[in-house]
C-alpha cells in the first residue's frame, strides 16, 4: 500500500455544505476505522482538507476520495503520492489495577 497527501480546496460554506458536514464525518470516520485513512484536517477557514490515503495505487485512492459525501463541493484537487507518512503513535490510557 502507497499513502497519497491530497489537497483539497472548498467553495465558500453554504446551507447546503453545512448539511451535508454530519453525513461527510460520518463517512471518513468509517474510513479511519477500515485504515483507509491516515490523517485528516481541515484550515481554520473551512476552504481546505488535507488528508492521507492509503491505497494500493493512484486510481484506487482518487476512487476512495470520490465517494466523499462533500466531493461535488470541491473546486480543486491536488494529489502528490508519499514516499511515506509517519505520525505519533496514539497513546493508550494506562491500565488501572484497582
Amino acid at each position: 500500500m502507497s499513502a497519497y497527501l491530497f489537497q483539497i480546496e472548498l467553495p465558500p460554506l453554504t446551507e447546503e455544505v453545512i448539511n451535508l458536514i454530519p453525513v461527510h464525518r460520518k463517512h471518513i470516520n468509517k474510513l479511519f476505522a477500515e485504515g483507509r485513512i491516515l490523517s485528516y484536517s481541515v484550515s481554520i477557514n473551512r476552504d481546505h482538507i488535507w488528508c492521507v490515503i492509503n491505497a494500493e495505487d493512484e486510481k484506487e485512492a482518487m476512487e476512495i476520495l470520490s465517494e466523499f459525501p462533500l466531493r461535488r463541493y470541491f473546486t480543486d484537487v491536488l494529489c502528490h503520492t508519499l514516499l511515506f507518512h509517519n505520525s505519533l503513535p496514539v497513546a493508550m490510557p494506562g491500565i488501572s489495577l484497582n
